[in-house]
């Protein structure tokens, strides 16, 4: 598993386990595990076998086998449940996923890791860490098949399942989500440096919902393929920059209005217009 696992040591009866830091073999790096952790992992996962505990950045990780596939629980010092991490092969995902990710943009690339990922309150995703030369994408797909969310960084960055952890709560956002977007199923939430990013899929799309560090909404963006964009929208672009290709394609909605975000290319070079539904270059 991603987790480096930690030795783990019976004391004082089935009340408590010890375990030791990776950091460092000294024994005051050993801490204890309450047994409200032994019992809630027993709530959560009954058919867990093989568990081994460690301390990661203030939660408590159990990893343990369960039903033949392995897998990380990732629990608060009182014990409260905040995501579960299944380790996959590809042949594994749901057929949607495969699919999915087979026609996309980086099925070329290199599947270097395939998880599954429970949180509470959120739909279960499947997240396929792929990489190309020096740069990692995780890809994360709901069940049915729609790409939520992509994340780029550069090689050496993961941190396994503390990538996952809820960082806000679904009911900051949702009472806003059900007005605006009605019958949205939410992925991801995520505290960013100048906001929050919320990951939903709404009539059958990802989109990412943005809201300030206030809770205001700024905006909400999904991708669109070329042929979805009005024929007028494209040629007001490509007339804005006659020698460059189409080359990807934004909906963008604001309080104040909504347009399309046509990105061209030549060569190393990119620009992206701003194009509204009736062809005003804004």
């Amino acid at each position: 598993m991603k987790l480096k696992v930690f030795l783990a040591m019976l004391v004082m009866g089935v009340s408590a386990w010890t375990l030791q830091s990776c950091d460092n073999d000294d024994d005051d790096d050993w801490v204890t595990v309450p047994a409200e952790l032994t019992r809630s992992l027993a709530d959560k996962h009954p058919q867990a076998t093989r568990v081994e505990w460690e301390a990661e950045g203030g939660y408590y990780v159990a990893d343990f086998y369960e039903d033949g596939w392995e897998k990380s629980a990732w629990f608060t010092p009182d014990g409260t449940w905040q995501l579960t991490e299944t380790e996959l092969r590809f042949m594994d995902l749901p057929d949607a996923v495969q699919t999915a990710f087979r026609n996309g943009g980086y099925a070329t690339w290199e599947i270097e890791d395939v998880d599954r990922v429970e949180r509470p309150d959120r739909e279960v995703v499947y997240v396929i860490e792929v990489e190309q030369f020096d740069q990692e994408v995780d890809l994360f797909y709901t069940a049915d098949g729609i790409l939520v969310k992509d994340d780029t960084g550069t090689g050496g960055g993961n941190q396994g399942g503390s990538d996952y952890l809820p960082s806000v709560t679904v009911d900051d956002f949702q009472a806003f989500l059900d007005e605006r977007y009605p019958g949205a199923r939410i992925i991801e939430l995520d505290r960013e440096m100048n906001g929050y990013e919320v990951d939903i899929v709404h009539e059958g799309r990802g989109k990412e919902v943005i809201f300030d560090l206030d809770g205001n909404w700024v905006l909400t963006t999904w991708d669109l393929r070329m042929n979805e964009v009005p024929e007028v929208v494209k040629a007001a672009a490509q007339t804005q920059y006659p020698d460059y290709r189409l080359d990807d394609a934004d909906f963008v909605e604001t309080p104040s209005a909504s347009y399309y975000l046509i990105e061209l290319e030549r060569g190393e070079r990119e620009v992206k217009v701003k194009v509204a539904a009736d062809g005003t270059v804004l």
